[in-house]
C-alpha cells in the first residue's frame, strides 16, 4: 500500500511522533504484510529529516516488529500460518484475561462508548470502508482492555497487536453487505452489562478465533499461490 496516509509531524519529539504514527498504522492494520517502508519516502511524507524516521524504524526492527532491509528500507513481516496461529493463541490468553478483569471494573460510560464504536464499526464494514472499520475495531477493543486497569497487561496487548495488526487487512473482503449485528461483540456487551467475567472472556476468545480463521485462510491461499 501507499504510505501517503501518514500525517505531518508537529514540532515536538520527532522520534516519538514517528513511532506513534507507525504504531497506529500497524495496530489498525493500515500497513499490509510485506509493505516496504523506505526511510526517505516516509521522511518526506511526514515532512521531516531522515534521522528521526530512521531511528524510529530501527527501534521497531530491534523489537522484531519490522525487518531491516538494504537501501535504508524496512518491511512489515508477512507471518506464515504457524506464526499467526501461535500469536492468536497467546492473544486469546492475554486479551481474555483483560476482558475478564474489565467486566468487573468497566464504567457505564465506557460500555456506552463501546456501543457507539460498534455501530460505527458495522456501518464502516457495510459501506466497504476497511480503513475506518479497522480503526473503530481497534478503538472498541482498547476501550475494553483499558477498563481492566492493568497497565502492564495493556502494554503486552499493544505489542501483540503490533505483530498481528498487518494481518487484519485480510479480515475484510471486497464485497459490501449490510451488517447490523456482530455476534461476538454483542455477546461481549451483554457480558459487560451483567458483570460476567467468564462470559466476557469467552466472547473475546471467540472473536479472536473467528478472525484468525479468516486470516489463516488468506495466508494459506497466499502461500499456495506463491508455491504455484
Amino acid at each position: 500500500m501507499s504510505i501517503g496516509s501518514f500525517n505531518a509531524a508537529p514540532r515536538k519529539s520527532l522520534v516519538g511522533y514517528v513511532e506513534e504514527e507507525l504504531r497506529n498504522a500497524l495496530v489498525e492494520g493500515r500497513l499490509e504484510p510485506g509493505t516496504r517502508l523506505v526511510t526517505k519516502e516516509l521522511a518526506d511524507t511526514l515532512g521531516m529529516s531522515i534521522t528521526p524516521v530512521r531511528e524510529a524504524l530501527v527501534r521497531f526492527a530491534a523489537s522484531g516488529i519490522l525487518t531491516a532491509e538494504p537501501a535504508q528500507s524496512f518491511r512489515v513481516p508477512a507471518l506464515n500460518a504457524a506464526q499467526y496461529l501461535e500469536l492468536s493463541e497467546v492473544r486469546k490468553a492475554v486479551e481474555g484475561l483483560a476482558a475478564a478483569k474489565a467486566a468487573l471494573r468497566i464504567a457505564a460510560a465506557d460500555i456506552a462508548r463501546m456501543q457507539e464504536l460498534l455501530a460505527q464499526y458495522l456501518a464502516a464494514k457495510s459501506a466497504g470502508d476497511p480503513h475506518s472499520a479497522l480503526m473503530r475495531n481497534k478503538e472498541f477493543r482498547f476501550v475494553l482492555y483499558g477498563a481492566a486497569e492493568m497497565p502492564t497487561l495493556l502494554s503486552v496487548i499493544e505489542t501483540l497487536w503490533l505483530r498481528a495488526g498487518p494481518g487484519f487487512n485480510y479480515l475484510y473482503p471486497e464485497e459490501r453487505r449490510p451488517l447490523t449485528i456482530h455476534n461476538n461483540y454483542n455477546e461481549l456487551l451483554e457480558a459487560l452489562h451483567r458483570r460476567s467475567a467468564d462470559a466476557a472472556r469467552v466472547a473475546i476468545e471467540h472473536a479472536i478465533d473467528d478472525g484468525a480463521k479468516r486470516v489463516l485462510a488468506a495466508i494459506n491461499a497466499r502461500e499456495s499461490s506463491s508455491a504455484a
